[in-house]
């Protein structure tokens, strides 16, 4: 090998070495609009059994609501009454953790668009010290319909109280 070509191939390998180690970001833009749910949205609540595993399921039908509602209570020896949703104007979205610890939660936050998707912002929140003891936080909350595909942000922190 030439000696005069060293500087060079040193350059080559600099600028391999470079492009290697660089990687491409991709920054999504914020949603165009963005209303956090309210307790008045919050259709139900549990840590039962019924979603044993995580989940996220845009419901827009009543025959949909109807096998979800089953599934989300069905571990209640008194279920409480499926409540009436207007499908025309109304959608509802189910979040579910899995398998968890009691006291562990998991909500929609907000729900907003960006784009062409509808955007679901999803809090699990886990307990600093889990009780040894299996639950399966979900919730279902009740939103304006929206036809676009929904995207989940996911989000997850621990408790406020851990230190």
């Amino acid at each position: 090998m030439n000696v005069r070509h060293l500087p060079a191939l040193g350059t080559m390998i600099a600028m391999v070495g470079l492009v290697a180690c660089t990687r491409t970001v991709v920054v999504q833009p914020p949603p165009q609009t963005l209303n956090a749910v309210t307790s008045s949205q919050r259709v139900y609540t549990d840590d039962g059994i019924g979603f044993p595993d995580s989940a996220r399921i845009a419901v827009r039908d009543a025959a949909t609501w109807q096998d979800v509602w089953q599934r989300a209570t069905y571990s209640h020896p008194n279920p409480p009454p499926m409540p009436g949703i207007d499908f025309t104007q109304e959608m509802l979205l189910v979040v579910a953790a899995g398998r968890m610890s009691p006291g562990d939660q998991i909500r929609v936050d907000s729900v907003g668009v960006r784009n062409d998707q509808y955007i679901a912002i999803v809090r699990t929140t886990v307990e600093c010290e889990p009780f040894p003891a299996d639950a399966y936080p979900m919730e279902i909350v009740r939103v304006r319909r929206d036809e676009r595909p929904v995207g989940w942000v996911e989000r997850r922190e621990r408790a406020a109280h851990c230190s």
